[in-house]
This record gives structure tokens, sequence and C-alpha cells, in this order.
């Protein structure tokens, strides 16, 4: 018997899911397609089925990711002054760091260094990612030129990024807390400048 398309879709958002959440909590070096199928429930020979190939899906997969982490801090900032709004997307994004329960992950902390090595689909969709938190970020520093914000809001989420990297491998809570601590005061006082 075939499967529906809407069925066909459903399987194929599972596959996508669990990739994405396995990739950002794994690697992507680490998590194989069989890892990805047994994970869905599903057998690895109905990959082939849904993706063109692991390229693209970690692309997709990524690219999912970014919505998800880009929309929830996008609805966080909403209804809040432009400081609050930076401030609250700030924290949120530190967060993701070591917590226990992890709804959503950037891709470009989480990857960064294993992105770098991906097919190019996947280091442009990263970039977009990139991207879109410079705007998103950018949007807020209203006290700031258009091309200056661009510029401030570029060194936040690079900030961000590093910080989320360095704390996720060091070695005690400590240390991680305090990379985490000094990068949220830094881009504070950044974000204050006119």
């Amino acid at each position: 018997m075939r499967k529906s398309r809407v069925q066909t879709a459903e399987t194929r958002a599972r596959i996508l899911s669990t990739a994405s959440q396995m990739f950002l909590s794994k690697g992507l070096g680490t998590v194989g397609l069989r890892d990805i199928m047994a994970g869905a429930n599903l057998t690895p020979g109905g990959f082939s089925k849904h993706f063109q190939s692991r390229n693209r899906l970690i692309a997709e997969a990524s690219n999912e990711a970014f919505d998800r982490a880009y929309t929830m801090l996008e609805n966080e900032a909403v209804g809040k002054s432009p400081t609050q709004a930076i401030e609250r997307i700030v924290s949120l994004y530190l967060k993701q760091s070591r917590a226990k329960k992890k709804s959503y992950l950037c891709p470009l902390a989480m990857l960064g260094a294993e992105l770098s090595h991906s097919d190019p689909l996947v280091r442009a969709i990263a970039i977009h990612g990139y991207q879109r938190l410079i705007q998103l970020i950018a949007n807020h520093l209203l006290h700031q030129t258009r091309s200056k914000a661009l510029i401030t809001a570029s060194g936040v989420v690079s900030t961000l990024v590093g910080a989320i990297t360095l704390a996720e491998i060091a070695p005690d809570s400590a240390m991680a807390s305090a990379i985490l601590r000094n990068a949220k005061i830094l881009i504070k006082k950044r974000i204050s400048q006119p």
C-alpha cells in the first residue's frame, strides 16, 4: 500500500526534526543516517525517499533550527522597549548553553566549527541565519544609525556565538558561567553606546 502525500510529508518532517535535534545536541560528525532514522523510528532504507543526500538533510535541519530559534527570539522581543528587547534576546540566546532542556538551539553556536567544513549549501544557510540574527538585533538599536546598528549587531552576534561555543567546552560550570556573564556585560555596554 502506497503512503499518502500527507503521510509522506509527516514522515519527512519527523526525519527532519529528529535530525535537527540530534545534529545540534551531538554534532554533525557523530550522527549518522542510521542514528537519525532509528531516532525517527524508521528503517535506514527509507531515507533516500525523502532526501537527496546527507548534506541536503543537514542543510534543511539547520534551516529548521535557525527558523525555530529566530522565531522564538523575535517573539520574545515583541512589546518591549528596544533595550529590553535586546537584553531579552541576549539572555535567551546565552541560556542555550548547558541548559537541561533545550527547546531551541542555534546552529552557529552548537555547530560552528563543523559548519565551516560543510557543503556550500549548509554554509550558505548558516550565513543566512547569522544575517537574520544581525538584522533582528539591529532593528532594536534605534539610537544608532542603521549602518552603525548593523556593525554593532554583528559584533553582538559574534560575541554571543563565541560565548556559547566557549561555555560549551569549559571544563566546569564556574568557568562557563563566567564566560556567559562577561559576554552579557560586554554586550550591554556596547549596545548602550550611541
